[in-house]
């Protein structure tokens, strides 16, 4: 049966909830719903209100939007519309990066520790705990005892929730060798594997939303900080605003490592890129002239 948001969003009327969800959507996360995107939206919205048996979509609105009534309706939508697949080890030469850096900080003779690395868009946490293992494994090859900490956020609840939980299905795992697997994971089921409680005591999980978070934790100095996959969904302007705010986050030496071809040929001031051509990452260089593109 046709509802009224089908209607709305299929027909030229006056008032075009569709604009209006699209418009609220990027005003509170940053997030675009690009064309691609849109019948996604469209479906949810649609399977929303009919699971709730709505058919006035001016209350829905209303409800939805509204900062208290409407949070857990709030949260599930952005849940449904922004979570996204994820695994370990998704991007290994990114990881490759990760270690390669630890190794030099380690050997560096003002290195002191805590190393401390922040995980944006980490989704289910996959990705924050392969960079636990990752520093993990690079601290233990150089006899040192592990001194790191791990922020991984996410805008999801629910996403937050699962990190939290630390349990994954087999096939989230297919780039852990079983040396990793058996050091890092215990087995809880069949094909479900659980983070040991050593290394989830590494990392703490929050839910955030970079336009407007204010954690202590976060406003802390990061040595490094890991944004893969996340900024495809923001304008291009606000690209470049979120890489400006995190590089006030990153320590003097620090490092940011972003997914391939997220900035295009821009370059944040003040950093430079480093060098190899199979990843995105960019280093601290005060040398560089503020606001240089390359």
């Amino acid at each position: 049966m046709a509802n009224r948001m089908e209607s709305a969003i299929s027909q030229n009327c006056d008032f075009d909830y569709f604009d209006v969800w699209k418009a609220t959507i990027e005003e509170r996360t940053g997030v675009q719903i690009t064309p691609d995107r849109e019948r996604a939206l469209s479906l949810l919205l649609n399977r929303r209100m009919q699971e709730l048996d709505c058919q006035d979509i001016d209350q829905y609105m209303s409800d939805a939007l509204n900062a208290t009534k409407g949070a857990e309706e709030w949260s599930g939508l952005v849940d449904s519309l922004l979570v996204k697949e994820t695994s370990f080890f998704r991007h290994q030469p990114s990881m490759d990066y990760v270690q390669s850096w630890v190794n030099k900080a380690i050997k560096c003779s003002s290195f002191s520790g805590p190393l401390w690395i922040w995980s944006l868009g980490c989704s289910t946490g996959e990705e924050a705990y392969s960079l636990a293992i990752t520093v993990e494994q690079a601290m233990k090859a150089a006899g040192l005892e592990p001194h790191y900490g791990i922020i991984g956020t996410d805008i999801s609840r629910e996403a937050i929730f699962q990190a939290r939980r630390g349990i994954y299905r087999e096939s989230k795992m297919a780039m852990v060798d079983k040396a990793t697997k058996s050091t890092y994971f215990d087995q809880v089921g069949s094909g479900l594997w659980r983070v040991k409680t050593e290394l989830r005591r590494r990392v703490c999980f929050l839910t955030s939303n970079i336009l407007n978070d204010g954690s202590p934790l976060i406003r802390r100095k990061m040595h490094l900080i890991y944004c893969q996959n996340m900024l495809v969904y923001f304008r291009r302007w606000k690209r470049r605003e979120i890489i400006n705010q995190l590089a006030s986050h990153l320590d003097d030496q620090g490092s940011l490592i972003l997914g391939l071809g997220e900035l295009s040929n821009w370059l944040p001031s003040g950093f430079t890129r480093a060098t190899q051509r199979n990843i995105q990452a960019y280093i601290r260089d005060e040398t560089v002239e503020q606001g240089e593109a390359r």
